[in-house]
């Protein structure tokens, strides 16, 4: 391909208008997307933009003047080397998103960003026009919030050199202990100093730890001086559910609209007079609040929630905290969850993730952030907290002589054909975290695999979560991840001997649209680091030698 030069006299003229997001759309993950990486190379006085985009497998160099709704746009597209050599002139000015493309009624195209990296959270869409008239003219639909067009904080340029606009400037953020001891001192302060209870607000998405790693440790320094509510006792319940679906209304689980907020708004300013209240407990295995419990003000008062920085709730609040995790984070959290205390089945949780939390994460939670005197964050921390069956595995480059097979009593078991393909969450490269996250196809199903970072020994052992999810789950939950890394094809058949089973593989590695061919593999595999011992004999036994083995995946390779 040859690199084009732009001039001035090509331009275009591009007419469009910028939105903030009041909701997502349904069925986000049904509608095409794409993967965008771009940076600018420079960004003068006058507003003009020269800027690099990676867009899936398609390179471009854009060069954009002016502002407002019209400005002028000049975009070639570059080879793949000349963007390589660009892109490292963008180091501090770069973006990552991923687009959506949407048809709204009338015809317009609707591009809805959702940006990952230091932008998580922030979303807007823009629709593309053939004139003003036309712009001026479009009526946005329900969905779209506020028009950010001439808001030059929300330009890529801007975004890419100064972040996030809905960030607030000087907001504390620390790390979880870091942050817990800071708020300890400032309660300690803040106690001495008020008359009458504390209100403690403590917000953020499901599976954040909240309540287990920042509540439940507030409480334990105040002990008898605080006492934590639960705005899940809130709940409405499974009967006002039902009714309001009579009306046509479906809510789900991770609304405010759910939660009796003006209640426990009018508890909050009660207890801060010094009355105790009568506090609904709600029962989980009915649906509905079975009992009250009275309860009586102290000094702190520590309020813990998805939705505790609702600005219902924010006058009544002393000290505001937002707990923040990833996408990536919550989503193995309440997948481990789920599974171990609730006995969930891990389709239904990852649907679930995908089709409501995650959505109303975003339209409900995210933008509380906001209100927080303090961010904690407390990302997932796979060394700590994977769990799991153990996979323990163990490769040798090579095949075996079938007739070898038949001597040593190998039983074949089958043959199929398996398309690996691993993906990286928006908010943090599992590289670097030793991660994986894998959808396989195979024989017309689609599995999950979770898998923490690797353990020393002979063998690769790693914790390892396997479950099948649906085509729709699928496409929902890659709508949501995005960020294809290495696609793995496998011929594969396996084997048993000795109740140990092996493969034998022919495999191929596509990265960055280039296929190579890794060549034939045979992996031994067991389910519990006990097995070794016997993994080590079936190795023998089939004449591999273990300083012969490889412990990387196949994605590694």
């Amino acid at each position: 391909m040859k690199t084009e030069i732009i001039t001035q006299s090509e331009a275009v003229k591009e007419v469009e208008r910028k939105f903030k997001l009041r909701s997502l759309p349904e069925n986000l993950g049904t509608f095409p997307k794409k993967i965008i990486r771009q940076g600018y190379v420079s960004i003068t006085d006058d507003g003009t933009e020269t800027r690099v985009r990676q867009k899936d497998d398609k390179y471009f160099k854009t060069i954009k003047s002016g502002a407002g709704i019209s400005r002028s746009e000049n975009e070639v597209e570059i080879p793949p080397e000349d963007f390589e050599r660009l892109w490292p002139e963008t180091e501090g000015r770069r973006i990552e998103k991923t687009r959506y493309e949407i048809t709204l009624t009338g015809g317009y195209l609707a591009e809805l960003d959702i940006y990952g990296g230091s932008l998580e959270g922030l979303m807007v869409v823009e629709v593309e026009f053939t004139d003003e008239n036309q712009a001026a003219e479009f009526v946005p639909p329900e969905w779209f919030g506020e028009d950010v067009t001439d808001n030059s904080a929300y330009k890529n340029a801007s975004l890419a050199v100064n972040g996030n606009p809905e960030k607030v400037a000087g907001q504390p953020t620390f790390e979880l202990e870091e942050g817990v001891d800071f708020l300890k001192k400032e309660i300690e302060t803040r106690k001495n100093e008020q008359v009458g209870p504390l209100v403690v607000l403590i917000a953020g998405g499901s599976a954040s730890g909240k309540t287990s790693a920042v509540a439940s440790k507030i409480h334990e320094a105040f002990a008898d001086e605080s006492i934590i509510l639960s705005l899940d006792d809130y709940y409405r319940g499974k009967k006002f559910m039902q009714d309001m679906a009579a009306r046509g209304i479906d809510y789900n689980y991770d609304q405010p609209e759910v939660i009796d907020l003006d209640l426990f708004n009018r508890h909050l300013n009660s207890l801060k007079t010094g009355q105790a209240v009568e506090k609904p407990v709600y029962n989980f295995s009915i649906g509905e609040a079975d009992k009250t419990e009275t309860i009586e003000p102290k000094k702190i008062i520590i309020v813990e929630g998805l939705f505790a920085l609702n600005e219902k709730l924010l006058e009544v609040g002393d000290v505001k905290v937002f707990v923040e995790v990833g996408t990536h984070g919550r989503l193995v959290r309440r997948i481990l969850r789920d599974i171990e205390s609730r006995g969930q089945e891990p389709n239904g949780i990852l649907e679930y993730f995908a089709r409501v939390v995650e959505p109303m994460h975003q339209e409900y939670i995210e933008s509380t952030k906001k209100s927080a005197d303090v961010v904690i964050t407390n990302e997932y921390n796979p060394e700590i907290e994977a769990r799991g069956m153990k996979e323990v595995q163990l490769k040798f480059k090579g095949v075996i002589d079938q007739e070898k097979l038949r001597k040593l009593g190998a039983e074949r078991i089958g043959s199929s054909v398996q398309v690996d393909t691993y993906y990286n969450p928006k908010d943090r490269n599992l590289n670097e975290t030793g991660e994986v996250l894998r959808v396989r196809e195979e024989n017309g199903h689609n599995i999950v695999s979770y898998k923490g970072p690797k353990q020393d020994g002979d063998f690769r052992v790693r914790p390892k979560i396997d479950f099948e999810i649906d085509r729709s789950t699928r496409d929902t939950f890659i709508g949501m991840y995005g960020g294809e890394t290495v696609v793995i094809k496998k011929d594969r058949t396996l084997y048993q001997l000795e109740g140990v089973t092996f493969s034998v593989d022919k495999v191929v590695k596509v990265e960055d649209g280039i296929e190579k061919d890794l060549g034939d593999f045979v992996e031994i595999r067991g389910v519990n680091s006990s097995d070794e011992g016997l993994l080590v004999r079936i190795t023998e036994r089939l004449g591999f030698k273990m300083e012969d083995g490889d412990k990387r995946a196949y994605s590694e390779m």
